[in-house]
């Protein structure tokens, strides 16, 4: 009687052998291959989260808020916290209010701000949005 518990690993060393397959060279190309998509992924997330928080910084009652432009949005360290860096546009920098004002007028509107991020992505949870104010030219920044 012809023993098959032990036939098909005896198959498998031999198909492997034959084909040069050496599974410790394959690690690398998936590990690289997910970290393309993740930040691929990351990159898509950082462009939808500038889109929704444009759109509502001008849907804001606010008017300090309104007049805010943002500059670019990234993952600060990763997708489940973004760094958002706004600053005013170069009509209305002549009449910028305190930095920590605006900062603090954010603090206050990013429940808003977060929810109005979290109906515009397909995510199951929200990112927590962190800002910070850039200056006018976007040489210099100021964080909270």
């Amino acid at each position: 009687m012809k023993d098959f518990a032990n036939r098909g690993s005896r198959r498998r060393g031999r198909r492997a052998r034959a084909d040069g397959f050496d599974s410790s060279s394959s690690s690398g190309f998936f590990e690289s291959h997910g970290i393309k998509r993740r930040d691929h992924k990351t990159a898509q997330l950082c462009r939808q989260v500038f889109r929704a928080v444009s759109l509502a910084l001008g849907e804001c009652a606010d008017d300090v808020l309104r007049e805010l432009v943002v500059h670019d949005v990234e993952p600060a360290p990763d997708a489940s916290r973004l760094l958002v860096r706004v600053g005013f546009s170069a009509a209305v920098a002549a009449d910028v209010t305190g930095v920590a004002d605006v900062l603090g007028r954010l603090g206050q509107a990013s429940g808003f701000l977060r929810r109005e991020v979290a109906t515009a992505i397909t995510r199951k949870r929200a990112p927590e949005l962190l800002f910070t104010f850039a200056a006018g030219d976007g040489g210099g920044e100021v964080r909270p």
